[in-house]
């Protein structure tokens, strides 16, 4: 599990950077899903959580290095 201190950043740059990735908010608590082209499952939750799920993907490598990258500030 990642932590970025600007969800709604990262949120916009999964939105903005995978135009294919289909979005879902499945429950009450903040939580924005996504599912990638390859499958693959992020987890972006209000308090700044951020978890993957599904089979090893490059996009897991580009979006963490995208939260260190937010977290500078």
């Amino acid at each position: 599990m990642a932590k970025v201190m600007y969800p709604a950043r990262l949120i916009a740059h999964i939105q903005n950077s995978y135009p294919t990735v289909t979005t879902a908010y499945p429950d009450a608590i903040g939580t924005a899903m996504f599912t990638f082209a390859d499958r693959s499952i992020c987890n972006v939750f209000e308090n700044g959580s951020v978890t993957f799920q599904g089979k090893a993907s490059p996009i897991r490598a580009e979006l963490e290095k995208q939260i260190e990258i937010l977290n500078r500030g």
